[in-house]
C-alpha cells in the first residue's frame, strides 16, 4: 500500500505543488521501500503531479524546517543524511542550531547566498519570466549587497531593516520597497524564518487610486488611431487583458459564438497565465464585429496571433502604440521627463498614456455599473479580491452623487457672490 515516505519517523519528503488553484506542500509516496517519483499524496488519494519541487521537511522545537533538493536521484541520500544528523542531535552527538556548537563539531547550517541561489531557482522554473527577473534584481542584486550575516540561522530584525535603509538610499519610494521586502520575507521564510520584523517596521506608502482614461480621451484616440490600432485599443479596453496576455492571445482564444475572449497557456512562447490560471472575459458585441471583420481581412489561422509583431511573434511594444497615438491626437501633456531622459513634448514619452491603465478603466466602469467584485475578480484575474477591491476607491456611484448635489449646505456651492457692501 501506498504512503508517505518518512525517515526514523524524523524526516519527511514532501513535494511543493499546485493542487487547485493553490500551491502547496504534499508526501510523496513510497512503494516497496522506494520513493515513487512525481506520485504524491492529495487529500487520500495517490496524485501523478509532474511539476513541483521536491524538499526535506523535519522540526526542530516544534518548529517545522524545509530544504528544497532540486535533483531528485540525490533525494533519498539527503533524506538519510538528515535524519542521521536529527538522530545525533536527539542524543547530543550534535549540537541544536539554536545552542553553541560542541567543540570540533561541525553544524549544518544555511548560507545565505545558497538560499538565495536555491529560491531563485526555484522561481525560474515556477513562475513568470517577469516576476523571475523581478525577484533576481531584488534578491541577487539588492539583498545579496545588503546583506553581511553570512548564514540564514543568524538572520535578525537589524539585517532586514538595513536591506530597507539600503533601498531607500538607493531612491527607491515606499511602495517599491514594501514589494522587495515581501520578496525577502518570502525567501526567509521558505528556509524557517518567520517573523523578523516588528508590524510597524512595515513601509509607509500611498495606496493610490488607479487613473483611468476619461471617455473624452478615448474618443481622441480612437479618431486619430488607424484602423489596426484603433481595434487594438478598443480590445484592452474591452478585455481588461494585462499587456502580455494581449500579446499572447491567438484567434483561437476568441470565441465569436459567445463573444467572449479567453486568456490561454502558450508554451511556443513560454507563456504561462499570471497565477497559473486560464480564464474567459466577455466582450462586447460591437467589438466581437471587428476581430471577425479583421481576422477576415488578414485571412488568418486559428493559432495566429491577434496583435503580432510584423514577424508573427508577440509584440513586446505594444505600450508604445498607445503613446504614439496620444503624440498624433496632441494630448501629450508636455511635462513629462523619462528615466531614459526623454520628454513628451518633443515626441510619444507621455507617461499618463501607457496600455495597464486600460485595464484600470475595464476595472472601474465595470464597478460603476453594477458587475458585482467576484464576477469582475474571476474576469481581471485576481487570485486575492483584495487586488480588485482597490478599484472602488475610483468608484463613485449615481445614488451618492445625487445625494452630494441634494445636501441642503452643499447647495449654498451654487450662490453667486452678491454686491459689495457698503462702507
Amino acid at each position: 500500500m501506498a504512503r508517505p515516505k518518512q525517515y526514523a519517523e524524523r524526516v519527511n519528503v514532501v513535494k511543493y505543488i499546485k493542487s487547485g488553484a493553490a500551491w502547496r506542500f504534499a508526501p510523496v509516496i513510497e512503494r516497496n521501500g522506494k520513493i515513487v517519483r512525481d506520485h504524491v499524496l492529495i487529500a487520500g488519494h495517490d496524485e501523478v503531479l509532474l511539476e513541483g519541487t521536491y524538499y526535506l521537511e523535519w522540526r526542530v522545537d516544534h518548529r517545522r524546517q524545509r530544504k528544497a533538493v532540486s535533483n531528485f536521484p540525490d533525494l533519498v541520500d539527503e533524506a538519510r543524511r538528515k535524519s542521521i544528523e536529527l538522530n545525533a542531535r536527539r542524543v547530543g552527538v550534535l549540537a541544536s542550531p539554536i545552542m553553541p556548537p560542541l567543540p570540533g563539531i561541525a553544524v549544518a547550517r544555511m548560507r545565505v547566498t545558497t538560499a538565495i541561489d536555491t529560491y531563485l531557482d526555484f522561481v525560474k522554473h515556477h513562475r513568470a519570466d517577469r516576476t523571475y527577473l523581478t525577484y533576481r534584481y531584488t534578491l541577487d542584486k539588492l539583498l545579496r549587497q545588503s546583506c553581511a550575516t553570512p548564514h540564514v540561522e543568524d538572520i535578525s530584525r537589524e539585517d532586514i531593516l538595513k536591506f530597507m535603509t539600503d533601498c531607500y538610499k538607493l531612491g527607491l519610494g515606499g511602495r517599491t520597497v514594501y514589494d522587495k521586502l515581501v520578496v525577502v520575507l518570502q525567501m526567509f521564510k521558505r528556509f524557517g524564518r518567520t517573523k523578523l520584523i516588528e508590524p510597524n517596521d512595515w513601509p509607509d506608502y500611498v495606496d493610490k487610486i488607479r487613473p483611468i482614461y476619461e471617455p473624452e480621451e478615448i474618443r481622441t484616440l480612437l479618431r486619430r488611431a488607424v484602423e489596426d490600432e484603433a481595434i487594438f485599443l478598443k480590445f484592452m479596453l474591452g478585455s481588461g487583458f494585462r499587456d502580455r496576455e494581449a500579446q499572447h492571445v491567438t484567434w483561437r482564444d476568441v470565441d465569436f459564438r459567445n463573444s467572449v475572449v479567453r486568456v490561454t497557456a502558450k508554451p511556443v512562447w513560454g507563456f504561462k497565465p499570471k497565477n497559473w490560471e486560464e480564464r474567459a472575459v466577455p466582450l462586447p458585441a460591437t467589438l466581437i464585429e471587428q476581430l471577425g471583420a479583421l481576422k477576415s481581412r488578414r485571412k488568418a489561422l486559428p493559432a495566429d496571433l491577434v496583435f503580432p509583431n510584423s514577424r508573427g511573434n508577440p509584440d513586446s511594444e505594444n505600450d508604445m502604440i498607445v503613446k504614439r497615438v496620444a503624440e498624433r491626437a496632441k494630448l501629450n501633456c508636455g511635462q513629462c521627463l523619462t528615466r531614459h531622459g526623454n520628454r513628451c513634448s518633443q515626441g510619444p514619452h507621455c507617461q499618463h498614456f501607457f496600455l495597464h491603465k486600460f485595464r484600470h478603466t475595464f476595472a472601474t466602469e465595470h464597478l460603476r455599473h453594477g458587475i458585482d467584485i467576484r464576477t469582475l475578480q474571476n474576469w481581471m484575474g485576481h487570485r486575492d479580491i483584495k487586488s480588485t477591491m482597490v478599484y472602488l476607491k475610483g468608484v463613485q456611484s449615481k445614488d451618492a452623487l445625487a445625494k452630494v448635489n441634494a445636501s441642503p449646505a452643499l447647495l449654498l456651492l451654487s450662490l453667486r457672490p452678491g454686491p459689495p457692501m457698503p462702507e
